[in-house]
């Protein structure tokens, strides 16, 4: 009969279980070792991910940022632009004004000259200062010598010549700009130029 050495048989089975137990632990080492890479793995695409979306985001706000900043510029040129052209188009508005108002002047200083009497003592080169007052129907409200020639006589005939004229029928329907701007208080030097030496 053959003899069985169970003392052999249990350190062989004990070997066997140990071995057994070590290829599991080696088992669960590896397979913890690759979870934990998986894990880093996945923490470093989610990473990367978030730094691609930040700086995706980042580069979305400089461009709207910039976006902004190009349409205020725009913004900025057109209201400067238009400022410029409002101040352009005023500006010969108010040379047309002007000139329609030398027109008016002109025209109100020859009525005044026809209506002139002229004083036995009026010289050439006599002249004096008048304000009228008027108002929009070209009516004379008011006239005074605000500067006069020294001759009393011319003086007092160049006032009598406008309440003579009275009336400026050229002043109805101006636009009331420019009468309250020219004509409401108008000064006009008198100087008639058929005067003898």
């Amino acid at each position: 009969p053959k003899k069985i050495d169970l003392a052999a048989k249990r350190r062989a089975e004990a070997n066997r279980k140990k071995l057994a137990e070590n290829k599991r632990k080696a088992a669960e080492r590896k397979k913890e070792s690759e979870r934990k890479a998986a894990e880093k793995k996945k923490a470093e695409a989610l990473k990367k991910e978030q730094d691609r979306l930040a700086a995706q985001e980042l580069a979305r706000k400089k461009a709207l940022e910039q976006k902004r900043k190009d349409e205020q510029r725009l913004q900025q040129n057109q209201d400067e632009f238009f400022d410029e052209l409002e101040a352009e188009d005023e500006l010969m508005l108010a040379e047309e004004n002007e000139q329609k108002a030398q027109s008016y002047v002109s025209k109100i200083s020859s009525r005044i000259e026809q209506n002139w009497s002229r004083p036995p003592s009026a010289r050439l080169g006599m002249k004096c200062e008048l304000l009228l007052s008027l108002v929009p129907t070209g009516k004379v409200v008011n006239v005074s010598i605000v500067k006069g020639s020294g001759n009393a006589a011319f003086d007092r005939s160049a006032e009598l010549a406008v309440k003579k004229a009275e009336r400026f029928p050229e002043l109805q329907g101006m636009d009331p700009v420019v009468f309250e701007r020219y004509f409401r208080q108008l000064r006009i030097v008198f100087n008639p130029q058929d005067l003898r030496l």
